[in-house]
């Protein structure tokens, strides 16, 4: 059995982090792709290098460049001919309107849009011409997709993009890879994306299921789409049904 590699963008914190342990205790290698947090990237690749025993490379790479996109995923593919899985994960959240500068609206599309669409192309190529077996693109979105009315703009609108090319990409790629895309919903707990806690507790009555998810439960999303060859351009919603009352 060939070894099985996966690039994963934005991996040295939060979801990215907890995907890296989830893949490595797989027996995957790893590329891990990060931006500004170079010592939690190095201290993730020394801790899944010693707990697993596999092969970890991290790589400075800045989303909002695409040159450095490209210059990424080129020096994956460099040190990991056989990239078995792509992961685009890394995004920004911030609060915008439509009215907001044209800055803030390419920051978005570049992290959420523009660099996974590079980055795939690339590793559907390099899938193609490898003959890489079981290849699979797996993207974060939103579970807010389903919506329209929101106070994250230009975030929103770019994961739409996203949803919208892993469903598109799936068609142009197949069957050489396969492309699916994970909508979280209300998952971390971090004060990353909602800080006071009596908004919390709002949000959580409003959850179908009335309780916020946690990491296992991505992990557990991305070990169906990783194993199940025969789903395609699927989009798993983990959000408690939220997606389906816009709770949040």
């Amino acid at each position: 059995m060939s070894k099985k590699i996966v690039l994963i963008t934005g991996a040295a914190k939060r979801l990215g982090k907890d995907l890296c342990h989830y893949f490595a205790s797989n027996s995957y290698d790893i590329a891990l792709s990060y931006n500004k947090s170079y010592k939690d990237a190095v201290t993730l690749k020394n801790t899944l290098k010693k707990e697993y025993k596999i092969n970890c490379k991290i790589y400075k790479a800045n989303l909002f460049n695409i040159d450095e996109t490209k210059k990424l995923i080129a020096r994956v593919i460099r040190d990991f001919p056989d990239l078995t899985l792509l992961v685009n994960n890394a995004s920004i959240f911030n609060r915008s309107s439509i009215f907001d500068s044209e800055s803030e609206l390419m920051n978005n599309f570049n992290v959420h849009f523009f660099s996974p669409l590079i980055l795939s192309k690339a590793f559907y190529q390099n899938a193609k011409n490898n003959n890489i077996k079981n290849a699979q693109i797996i993207n974060m979105v939103d579970k807010n997709i389903v919506r329209y009315d929101t106070q994250n703009f230009y975030y929103l609108l770019s994961k739409k993009m996203l949803a919208e090319l892993t469903k598109m990409s799936c068609l142009e790629f197949a069957p050489i890879i396969r492309v699916n895309a994970v909508a979280p919903g209300y998952i971390l707990d971090d004060n990353f994306l909602v800080k006071s806690l009596k908004i919390k507790k709002e949000l959580i009555k409003k959850i179908p299921l009335q309780k916020k998810g946690n990491a296992q439960n991505i992990i557990n999303a991305f070990d169906f789409l990783e194993k199940n060859n025969f789903v395609n351009g699927h989009i798993l919603f983990v959000d408690g049904a939220s997606s389906l009352n816009h709770a949040g």
